[in-house]
């Protein structure tokens, strides 16, 4: 399997200097690329999870109050069959099965 390589843009920020002294004197100068790339990275992430966050309790707020009630009972049913895995994986653990992958 082919992998493509990375791709990348050179940028110029602008940065209070008192953080840049901080990272200078906290990173190597050969990591603070990555460093940068992966606090970047993070954030991003961080801000398309609360993205979906907030399309869940939109979509959420919006149903009737016989949708709320299906997606409870089915939940409700869940939850018994989840228990019933459970125990059928426990008692597989007790008789030195080897436990699934």
């Amino acid at each position: 399997m082919s992998v493509e390589p990375r791709r990348y843009e050179v940028v110029s920020v602008s940065l209070p200097s008192d953080l840049v002294k901080r990272a200078n004197a906290l990173l190597p100068k050969t990591r603070r690329s990555r460093v940068i790339a992966n606090v970047l990275a993070s954030f991003l992430d961080a801000i398309e999870r609360s993205k979906v966050a907030e399309e869940y309790r939109a979509y959420y707020a919006q149903r009737t109050a016989p949708e709320a009630k299906e997606e409870r009972d089915l939940l409700a049913e869940w939850q018994v069959s989840d228990r019933e895995a459970l125990a059928i994986l426990e008692a597989e653990e007790r008789r030195g099965r080897r436990p699934p992958r």
